[in-house]
């Protein structure tokens, strides 16, 4: 009973509460598939968390191209979709057969089936525009360093949110002393903030308003 309490109080779920677009998620038959998730808070919660380290941009200038990589049934998709309608958002994922219906309401989301570990993705983010915001939930293993890795190459990413997942192989001698002192985790999330172009500002932050243990949220912008 605590746990769902906790999933309540979170300030994500209370500002979402509060949000005219949550009343969808009731009313319209195909947003409300979405309520049928066991996960649907915690989706919420980190969902609210890209949004919010993405809004500025998006408010100063709505003719940014999101990007939502390994998008699933697209919950980070369709919040900045509701919330920023002047926007377009790509929501990208391999696999085409999950229930995403609730996209037909959401005239600037655009699913394209696609795996972001080929050569055609990196295409699409080089050609959707010359200002791009790159996110990421849920990216285990080499889908994090392929993130970065895209972001990398793209000089059109000008700004990337990722919250990294299970973790992949990476150099555990070296992160030995991070593993020991704070968990595998977010040892995991300092090797891969440190895979990001030196022209890359990047921010790490473990964002305890997000209702899972993997929180860690690594948010990159490009000088100049």
């Amino acid at each position: 009973m605590a746990e769902i309490t906790e999933f309540k109080e979170s300030s994500y779920v209370r500002s979402f509460k509060k949000l005219r677009i949550a009343n969808l998620f009731e009313r319209n038959a195909n947003f409300r598939k979405l309520r049928r998730k066991n996960t649907f808070w915690k989706e919420i919660s980190e969902a609210m968390a890209v949004r919010e380290r993405i809004k500025d941009y998006l408010i100063k200038d709505p003719s940014y191209i999101v990007i939502d990589a390994c998008s699933g049934k697209g919950f980070l998709s369709t919040i900045v979709g509701l919330m920023h309608p002047k926007t377009k958002i790509l929501a990208v994922d391999r696999d085409e057969e999950a229930d995403r219906e609730h996209f037909k309401s959401l005239k600037n989301v655009e699913f394209v089936n696609m795996d972001i570990m080929s050569d055609d993705f990196s295409k699409l983010v080089k050609e959707s525009g010359q200002r791009v915001i790159l996110t990421g939930i849920h990216l285990c293993r080499e889908l994090s360093e392929r993130f970065i890795e895209v972001v990398n190459s793209c000089e059109n990413v000008k700004t990337a949110v990722l919250i990294p997942c299970c973790e992949g192989n990476f150099p555990r001698e070296k992160y030995q002393f991070l593993i020991d002192e704070l968990g595998v985790y977010e040892a995991w999330c300092y090797y891969l903030k440190e895979k990001f172009d030196e022209n890359l500002k990047v921010k790490m932050k473990r964002d305890k308003k997000i209702l899972s243990p993997k929180n860690i949220v690594l948010a990159a912008e490009r000088n100049g």
